[in-house]
C-alpha cells in the first residue's frame, strides 16, 4: 500500500468569495468524514483569508480516487471562488489516479529511498 499526500493551495481568495468558498470547504469536510481511506483531510487559512492549504493524506490511489468521485461537483466551483488551484502530489499514483488529477497539472513527486 502506498499513502499519497496532497498540498493543494487556493492561492487568491477575495473577500466577495471568503463566505461561499468556506460554505464549500464545510461541505466537503463533511463528504470525507465516512471516507475510511481518506486519513488527513485538514484545511488551513492564512490569517488575512485571502489563501487556503489543505493536506490531505489517502491510504492508497483508490482512496484518493473515491474521495475525487464524492467531490467532483464541487471542485470546479472551489478553484473558481480561489483564484486557481495549486496541487502537490507526493506518493506513487496508480495510472487510473495520474489520469484523474491530470487536468489539475500538480507538481508530482514521487519517493526517494536513497538506493
Amino acid at each position: 500500500m502506498t499513502r499519497i499526500e496532497v498540498l493543494a493551495v487556493f492561492p487568491d481568495i477575495a473577500p466577495g468569495n471568503l463566505v461561499e468558498f468556506k460554505q464549500r470547504a464545510a461541505e466537503l469536510l463533511e463528504i470525507s468524514v465516512p471516507e475510511s481511506g481518506t486519513l488527513r483531510y485538514d484545511w488551513f487559512f492564512a490569517d488575512d483569508d485571502t489563501k487556503c492549504a489543505v493536506h490531505e493524506v489517502y491510504a492508497d490511489s483508490d482512496a484518493m480516487l473515491v474521495h475525487l468521485g464524492h467531490m467532483g461537483h464541487l471542485i470546479g466551483r472551489l478553484v473558481e471562488l480561489g483564484g486557481g488551484i495549486e496541487p502537490t502530489i507526493f506518493g506513487t499514483m496508480s495510472p487510473d489516479l495520474a489520469a484523474a488529477v491530470a487536468s489539475f497539472h500538480a507538481t508530482l513527486y514521487t519517493r526517494f529511498q536513497g538506493k
